[in-house]
């Protein structure tokens, strides 16, 4: 008879597998996006990067998610044993994830401000998530008999909630001073501007993409202080939503790119900028997210989603 713990490692590759065919599909158009009639000094290279070590970790989550469940179900003579096996590769791989993400992120954050000192709060919460995420990590390698109640005990529940909550606080931080600067761009050009400001939709897929990671972790949190086993399912989705969430800033940017029939923006590649007259219109590029004051009140903004 299959257990509730062999459900749960069931819905585990179910969920991943749906997830990693979103990923894929998406990681498909980013590339396109950001590859689509642009010059070889246009392209965003850093973002072709991250785009494909994210697929990659994706990629390398679901391989081992799928071997241990063709070993537990299929070739272990003990699938209970075999299951309840320490995950060690998906625990680093969730890890790495999670730092390139908010790493993207912080990264934005200063290039929209140009300002050290506002990445500060967000880098400290960065580095205490790397040490507390890695100690955990280590905690649970250490353990010589793995069952599910280990994973609930007090001295690895207290680790496994700091990094979680730490991930949370450093992400809701991070997106939000990437939101003020935004609206702050946007309350701006809609003094000068009779049509709405093209910054307002970006605003929103910063906001709507840092809310959807943001769920997924307190969701984590919320199931596995109630020391439930369907913890184990939302930490596999994690390893896809983070992907997922940074592909859909670029696809959805570079809708907004298309449908203005421009692929260029408000800055160029080099990072230099015009003072535009507020009888020109404001143009959005979705490369990089560069936001800077105009004598006028205009700001210009060039985005590498």
């Amino acid at each position: 008879m299959v257990s509730y713990f062999h459900r749960v490692h069931l819905v585990r590759g179910l969920n991943i597998a749906c997830l990693q065919g979103i990923s894929t599909f998406l990681f498909g158009i980013t590339l396109w996006s950001l590859l689509y009639q642009r010059k070889s000094a246009e392209v965003a290279r850093l973002m072709v990067a991250v785009t494909c070590m994210l697929l990659l970790l994706s990629t390398l989550h679901v391989v081992a998610s799928a071997n241990n469940v063709w070993q537990g179900f299929i070739s272990s003579g003990n699938p209970d044993e075999f299951l309840m096996s320490r995950d060690t590769l998906k625990n680093v791989v969730n890890e790495l994830e999670t730092l390139l993400g908010d790493a993207i992120l912080i990264y934005r954050c200063y290039v929209v401000w140009q300002r050290i000192e506002v990445i500060i709060i967000p880098m400290i919460g960065y580095t205490a998530y790397l040490v507390t995420g890695s100690y955990a990590i280590w905690i649970v390698s250490q353990v010589s008999s793995m069952n599910v109640d280990i994973l609930f005990q007090q001295e690895m529940q207290k680790w496994v909630i700091s990094s979680y909550s730490i991930a949370l606080a450093t992400n809701l931080i991070a997106t939000s001073i990437l939101a003020l600067k935004l609206w702050l761009v946007h309350r701006r050009s809609s003094r000068i501007l009779v049509t709405r400001s093209q910054v307002y939709p970006m605003l929103l897929i910063i906001v709507e993409s840092g809310a959807l990671y943001s769920m997924s972790l307190v969701a984590m949190l919320v199931t596995y202080l109630s020391g439930s086993e369907s913890s184990y399912v939302v930490l596999d989705m994690i390893c896809q939503i983070i992907p997922i969430t940074f592909c859909l800033i670029i696809v959805r940017t570079a809708m907004l790119r298309f449908d203005h029939g421009t692929g260029q923006g408000l800055f160029t590649r080099t990072g230099t900028y015009d003072r535009l007259p507020t009888a020109r219109p404001m143009k959005v590029h979705i490369d990089r997210m560069t936001v800077i004051d105009s004598d006028v009140g205009k700001v210009l903004a060039h985005v590498d989603a």
